[in-house]
């Protein structure tokens, strides 16, 4: 056999697809790890992540809850409020209609008594 450059391409190019084979073959080993790890980390996490969502829906409903009675306690409010405008209007027509009363009937009488005083003292 004779060593010339084509001996030695065909050497080097067999030589060259044993290295890209095994360098293939190394990171696929590699990738096929880290996909197992990958799995692993996902399959915990799914079965952790189940009773993290059943808390969370059981928040959200507490929640939910206390918004309900909130409402209820807001409907109450303005109802009295309500109730306290109606009682403040009725007691003020209550109170006030006597009180224009009594400040018209005596300001008549300090009128009256004025006239008369003032009649007696162009008699005197």
């Amino acid at each position: 056999m004779e060593w010339d450059a084509s001996a030695f391409m065909k050497i080097a190019i067999g030589v060259f697809f044993l290295a890209f084979a095994g360098g293939l073959t190394l990171a696929l080993v590699r990738l096929a790890g880290v996909l197992k790890e990958l799995t692993v980390v996902l399959t915990d996490s799914a079965r952790e992540f189940v009773p993290i969502i059943t808390r969370f829906q059981t928040t959200v409903d507490g929640i939910n809850s206390e918004i309900g009675k909130i409402d209820e306690i807001t409907g109450s409010v303005a109802h009295m409020t309500g109730t306290i405008e109606s009682t403040a209007s009725a007691l003020q027509s209550a109170i006030a209609t006597p009180v224009k009363k009594m400040a018209g009937f005596s300001a008549g009488v300090g009128e009256a008594l004025s006239s008369f005083v003032a009649a007696r003292r162009k008699e005197s």
